[in-house]
């Protein structure tokens, strides 16, 4: 066996059609975020909280990278929902902003279909981030406790069930893609 790649864990085409179906509906676009009660964050929402990516650099000492004023809640919903002794914490993403001139037309089109694996394309969610491409950086997830993130992350966009459907195919298709670890 040793040369071959190793699969994914999910059937990749069908995953690729249903991003495909998912990224290219009116639906989706027309209502990717929805108002909702206040409350505890949800998986998908996008927070606001700045704070910075800690890292562990080359030398094995730690650091943080960037600085960054909105994220994603990419940890599952119920493991936010349980008691803080069963689950302390949570996981989320940051959220990187280009401009309109730092983007060609062929990744624009890219980032609105979901081409890329390790970012998760997301529309403007109110009139500050309009013009901006945003995405969520999948390659930077961090752990947050989740009293910090009750504490001092305000909920600023929920997904409707439709693009937390296309969240979490991205997300699988990151996390369980085919290794590669033999390509050339």
């Amino acid at each position: 066996m040793a040369g071959e790649r190793w699969p994914p864990v999910y059937d990749a085409e069908d995953l690729k059609v249903t991003i495909a179906k998912l990224s290219n509906s009116a639906e989706v676009y027309k209502n990717f975020y929805r108002v909702r009660p206040e409350g505890l964050p949800y998986q998908g929402d996008i927070i606001r909280l700045q704070s910075a990516v800690p890292l562990i650099w080359d030398d094995g000492q730690a650091g943080i990278l960037g600085e960054f004023e909105y994220w994603m809640v990419v940890g599952n919903t119920c493991d936010i929902d349980r008691n803080i002794e069963q689950v302390d914490t949570t996981q989320i993403v940051p959220i990187v902003f280009l401009g309109g001139e730092d983007v060609t037309v062929q990744d624009r089109q890219s980032y609105l279909t979901y081409a890329y694996s390790r970012q998760f394309y997301l529309p403007p969610w109110e009139q500050d981030v309009d013009g901006s491409l945003c995405f969520a950086d999948f390659t930077k997830m961090v752990t947050i406790r989740k009293t910090g993130l009750v504490k001092h992350a305000d909920i600023v966009a929920s997904m409707t069930i439709h693009s937390w459907i296309l969240l979490h195919s991205c997300l699988v298709r990151f996390l369980a893609r085919d290794d590669g670890r033999f390509d050339d």
